[in-house]
């Protein structure tokens, strides 16, 4: 038995020692690729070259291992992306892995034969009756003299069938001719048509609706009997109607008719209901507020007709409310979004403890996917006491009217963890615009907000928010509760929650009239799974008034910080580092929230 074992052992070893192109040590422990070399390549940049491969060398919050298996593929992955991209005769045709056992990594080198260039000589478009030629080329992505790449080709045939998809051409074939002269390296791409018939809208049925009303649905349609079938319409109808979170799944599609004509086809609806009624109870944390707990009882779907009714309940160590509220997409039969909520809160602020109690009624339009526009008018009365603003030495009492208009640009990916896509928003407000006995103010602010994926793991954002108010008789005749404030777990990370910008004598903030915060940089970097880490910097301040804004005021947040992405939401810890503390100011705070700074 012990012969058996130590000869087992052995073999094991003469395989492990032997196996080419791995030595014994990158068996047993994993090899970090330190860094990955082209050689021959003059079309496509090392930077281009290595996003095609997936050994990739190791950065500093990005790890990769060579592995030969995934290593013979991406030699494979390379010779395609040339090919691709028109060089048809590419191969690589030598590479070689050097790996240091002693510190467990390896450098890669990577010759590249690109070969010639193969370009499009000619295109053209065959069997067509119903369009033209220019019509269809103007549909064609590839041109000639262009590098012969075949993702263009597929993405025109693509294009020429949603164009005949759009026009009911619903079976229209398109097949498209490649050509090659190996000699010349040219190619000659011919697209050829099959239209078929064209068919228009029969009838429309809904299917799967149990408490929901038809007309819910059918006002979210963007066609009606007897057009003709724009196929792209029917998907972004399936979209409004899916985007109404009334339904778990949504399907809009042509089907043949129950009538039978070869020249018609219905089209069928077919939804799944969600619950409409909704309970949710949420416990956080945060640095601000502490423990928190928030409780939610929604009926989303009032008697079938899409009308949302809730009541919101709030008690965290420095707040706590009520809100009921009331929403209703569609208003006057119009697409005009109308929300109304009623609340009373308290709040303890730095500077003053805060009860008011009022509403607000806000009715928003959609243009576009990604362009929405408001109008907000807010009513609220607000007391004000137990105040430590040495300036406002007693209680005070508000009355709020206010119309504000926002208009808003939105084009990220996620609303709550954004890789892409960007942020605009500006709105005006205009306080007590109704009498001159309620409190008047001006307000408009500016916010902007960019996200860029890097890598498959990285993630660069930033944002800025611009703010100016004003009100006759100046800032003292602005509510505490209208100024502007910075500084928290939102802004400005190094300091005191709203403690960035004017101060009293006791160091209580006052509020400004003018407020700048930048976020120039926010790394966020996966490190594993749903773990993640941040880099960021934070630069701003509050003023008094625009004539006392300096350079040398900005205020500046250096950080670092830990994300995780749990299932309720992300929740963050962040330092954030000041590099240059006032007196009575410390070097840094650290913060813990739900979601990112912005």
């Amino acid at each position: 038995m012990r012969c058996f074992r130590f000869t087992a052992v052995l073999l094991t070893a003469i395989v492990l020692l032997s196996s080419p192109g791995e030595s014994f040590a990158a068996r047993t422990k994993r090899i970090k690729i330190k860094s990955v070399m082209f050689e021959g390549n003059n079309a496509f940049s090392d930077r281009r070259l290595t996003r095609v491969i997936i050994s990739k060398p190791s950065r500093l919050f990005s790890r990769s291992y060579y592995r030969s298996e995934i290593f013979e593929d991406d030699i494979k992955a390379l010779e395609l992306f040339y090919r691709q991209n028109g060089y048809l005769e590419a191969t690589v045709p030598s590479h070689s892995v050097q790996i240091d056992s002693t510190r467990y990594t390896a450098s890669i080198e990577i010759g590249i034969e690109e070969g010639k260039l193969t370009l499009v000589e000619g295109i053209a478009v065959l069997g067509n009756i119903v369009y033209g030629d220019e019509v269809l080329r103007s549909k064609i992505i590839l041109k000639s003299g262009d590098p012969f790449q075949r993702k263009k080709i597929d993405n025109s045939t693509v294009a020429l069938l949603t164009h005949y998809a759009n026009n009911g051409y619903l079976n229209a074939e398109i097949k498209p001719d490649i050509k090659i002269n190996t000699e010349t390296k040219t190619a000659l791409v011919d697209f050829y048509v099959t239209e078929n018939k064209q068919f228009k809208i029969d009838n429309v049925s809904l299917t799967g609706l149990d408490k929901t009303r038809s007309r819910v649905v059918t006002r979210e349609l963007l066609f009606h009997r007897g057009e003709v079938i724009n196929y792209s319409r029917l998907l972004e109808s399936q979209r409004n109607i899916y985007m109404t979170g009334l339904f778990q799944s949504v399907f809009v599609r042509p089907v043949i008719p129950a009538a039978g004509d070869s020249s018609k086809k219905d089209v069928l609806v077919e939804v799944k209901e969600n619950m409409t009624g909704e309970f949710n109870v949420a416990v956080g944390y945060g640095s601000v507020e502490r423990a928190r707990t928030k409780v939610e009882v929604f009926n989303n779907n009032l008697r079938g007709t899409a009308l949302k009714l809730g009541v919101t309940g709030k008690i965290s160590f420095v707040d706590y409310g009520l809100m009921t509220s009331f929403t209703n997409p569609w208003t006057f039969g119009l697409p005009l979004r109308t929300d109304v909520n009623l609340f009373t809160e308290f709040k303890d602020e730095p500077g003053y403890d805060l009860k008011r109690h009022g509403g607000r009624i806000v009715v928003g339009r959609k243009f576009r996917r990604n362009i929405n526009a408001t109008v907000t008018y807010r009513q609220e009365r607000t007391i004000l006491s137990n105040i430590r603003v040495s300036t406002i030495p007693k209680d005070v009492k508000t009355n709020i009217r206010s119309l504000k208009l926002d208009l808003i640009r939105d084009t990220r990916d996620n609303l709550f963890n954004p890789s892409r896509g960007t942020y605009y928003e500006i709105s005006n407000e205009m306080g007590g615009f109704v009498t001159d006995k309620i409190d008047a103010f001006f307000r408009v602010i500016g916010r902007a907000k960019f996200f860029t994926q890097i890598g498959s793991k990285t993630v660069l954002a930033s944002a800025v928010e611009l703010g100016w108010m004003d009100a006759q008789g100046g800032i003292m005749k602005i509510p505490l509760q209208e100024r502007f404030y910075a500084g928290g777990p939102a802004s400005l990370r190094a300091f005191e929650y709203e403690k960035v910008g004017p101060l009293d004598r006791r160091r209580v903030p006052i509020g400004g009239k003018l407020k700048f915060v930048w976020n120039p940089v926010e790394l966020r970097q996966t490190i594993y799974n749903m773990v993640g880490g941040a880099l960021f910097v934070d630069v701003g301040n509050v003023w008094s008034k625009p004539e006392d804004v300096e350079f040398k005021d900005l205020r500046v947040s250096l950080g670092t910080g830990l994300r995780i992405n749990t299932p309720i939401g992300l929740a963050r810890l962040d330092y954030g580092f000041n590099p240059t503390p006032k007196k009575d100011e410390s070097r840094g705070h650290i913060y813990f929230s739900m979601g990112h700074a912005f």
